[in-house]
């Protein structure tokens, strides 16, 4: 999903930099720098026991304490509840974010519908 949406940043705005990263794996020091030069961001989790992913969560918890005050969008997957997005969604407001209303929630395996919701979400970003 994250890929999808970077395609269709760059779709809607050519010029527009984007940089996927997965918090798992990448410096939390070097993502939160691109946070700062960035204008809005997009964060995904799957649903984890009724949570978000134990990187996400802890991620976030650091972004909360930089107070930014940028757009977001949150998008993620699950399997039986799917709370992830409300989650994602409440703590980037808590983090300073204005969160857009448009999401992708996809149950499993994204499908074209899914997909389909990238553009609208990713206008409201922009």
């Amino acid at each position: 999903m994250a890929h999808k949406i970077a395609e269709e940043i760059h779709r809607q705005s050519p010029d527009t930099v984007v940089k996927v990263f997965n918090i798992a794996k990448a410096d939390k020091n070097e993502i939160m720098t691109e946070v700062f030069k960035s204008k809005a961001i997009a964060v995904g989790s799957p649903t984890v026991s009724n949570s978000i992913l134990s990187s996400v969560s802890g991620w976030l918890e650091f972004l909360r304490q930089l107070k930014f005050k940028k757009k977001a969008a949150a998008f993620g997957c699950y399997g039986w509840s799917g709370e992830s997005i409300k989650i994602l969604q409440a703590k980037l407001q808590e983090a300073g974010f204005e969160v857009v209303d448009e999401h992708v929630r996809s149950l499993w395996t994204p499908t074209d519908d899914d997909f389909s919701i990238i553009s609208s979400m990713v206008k409201e970003l922009l």
